[in-house]
């Protein structure tokens, strides 16, 4: 039988996951929730960045969106 010490490999996998656990607790808690409309009006202002809407039809669809 082998003499781990204080080290124990089933410890240090266990250790492991509480700790990744843990950092994915942390990492979650400054995400905003789910909001439909604002990604709504992200994709409308990617559209327009990219040229693929005018100005007019920007300002109406957002004022669409914002009712």
């Amino acid at each position: 039988m082998h003499h781990w010490g204080y080290f124990h490999p089933f410890a240090f996998v266990f250790f492991l996951i509480i700790v990744g656990v843990f950092i994915m607790i942390w990492r979650g808690r400054g995400r905003k929730c789910y909001h439909p409309q604002n990604d709504a009006l992200s994709i409308l202002e990617a559209r327009f960045a990219k040229g693929e809407i005018s100005a007019e039809e920007f300002k109406e669809m957002k004022k669409t969106l914002n009712s």
